[in-house]
């Protein structure tokens, strides 16, 4: 029963995956889960666009790793990436230029997810909800030097403020309350002072 479910898993990837030069495909033996410090190494190339179809875009990525996981335990759970930008349409994201490693820092967003970009290759790393962090491509195979980055990009969200406490709520109120009080009492008081 296993088997038949491994073999019918198997035969929905190659179904997703068009016999494309340039076609994301998970590298059997370097993916046990985005979530590991390897990441998840892919063949081909990743960019923004959204559309499952194309071969080329974070979608058709995405989709390939949740079909996978199917087959792969270890992958689990499935991901959705929420595309922000990427190196090579926006500047001042990274240091380390088209180097082998380097920082990158994305202010005001908040990152779960980062795809790094060398050669032929990807890595799709989990990111712990961070703002900023280093980047390498040292997980892409070439030879015993890391290859030079193409581009990198980011998944994730607008940061949001955090909403104040229930006693933080509160310590508020009761100030603005004491303020006001206090400024009752100081037009009471020279009210008084004016009528002796």
């Amino acid at each position: 029963m296993k088997l038949k479910a491994i073999l019918s898993a198997g035969t929905l990837l190659m179904a997703t995956a068009p016999c494309v030069a340039n076609a994301s495909a998970i590298v059997l033996g370097k993916c046990t889960s985005v979530t590991s410090s390897s990441g998840c190494l892919f063949l081909g190339n990743i960019t923004g666009n959204a559309n499952p179809l194309n071969i080329n875009g974070y979608k058709f990525a995405q989709n390939y790793y949740n079909v996978y996981n199917n087959v792969v335990p270890s992958a689990r759970p499935n991901i959705t990436l929420n595309y922000l930008f990427d190196t090579d349409t926006t500047s001042g994201l990274i240091t380390g230029g088209k180097g082998s490693s380097g920082t990158w820092s994305t202010p005001g967003y908040v990152i779960d997810y980062m795809a790094v970009k060398a050669g032929n290759y990807f890595s799709l790393y989990k990111i712990a909800d961070l703002s900023s962090g280093t980047w390498s491509s040292a997980d892409i195979p070439h030879g015993k030097n890391a290859k030079d980055l193409s581009h990198i990009v980011f998944f994730g969200s607008a940061a949001v403020a955090g909403v104040p406490e229930p006693a933080t709520w509160g310590m508020m109120i009761a100030g603005v309350g004491m303020a006001g009080g206090a400024l009752r009492r100081r037009r009471n008081r020279q009210v008084t002072f004016a009528a002796a």
